[in-house]
């Protein structure tokens, strides 16, 4: 009886072992495709942002940016290239909205969601802008985050 009890408890012990560690792993994959679709719903309206008006012309710290290329090159030059970084803690997007990275962790309460741009320019006229949105968030303890990253460029002219 002993001996059946052990195994019996040795099995249930493992079997919980198991059941944890898929609850964990569907918990972390749970939350990856929520970081995912955050991230693509951003660069699908950075995308539209971009075809709406590139403009081309550096900001280099204008206030009011009027096109995607001065909101994209709003924080100044770091060399050759421009970079900003914005916070995008809100859904749905409805404009440009914080300057600066994300200070917590406030999109859907779990999540906070940032874009590096940085910018190559030609003569003060931007022809590409890289983007790299980072999409981070905290899992039982440890910071979790999915990049992508793309490339926007003026459309060439027939």
């Amino acid at each position: 009886m002993m001996i059946f009890i052990v195994i019996l408890s040795i099995f249930f012990i493992m079997a919980a072992s198991v059941v944890t560690f898929t609850l964990r792993n569907m918990k972390f994959n749970e939350s990856k495709i929520k970081a995912t679709h955050y991230s693509n719903q951003l660069e699908e309206w950075l995308r539209t942002q971009k075809e709406i008006d590139w403009g081309g012309e550096l900001c280099n710290g204008c206030v009011n940016p009027s096109n995607f290329t001065q909101s994209a090159t709003g924080q100044g030059n770091s060399g050759d290239n421009y970079q900003t970084t914005y916070c995008f803690n809100s859904t749905p997007i409805s404009g440009w909205q914080d300057l600066g990275q994300c200070a917590d962790y406030t999109l859907n309460s779990i999540f906070k969601r940032e874009v590096v741009f940085t910018s190559q320019f030609i003569s003060g006229y931007v022809n590409q802008i890289n983007v790299s949105i980072t999409i981070s968030w905290k899992d039982l303890g440890d910071d979790r985050s999915i990049s992508t990253n793309t490339v926007f460029t003026v459309l060439e002219q027939p």
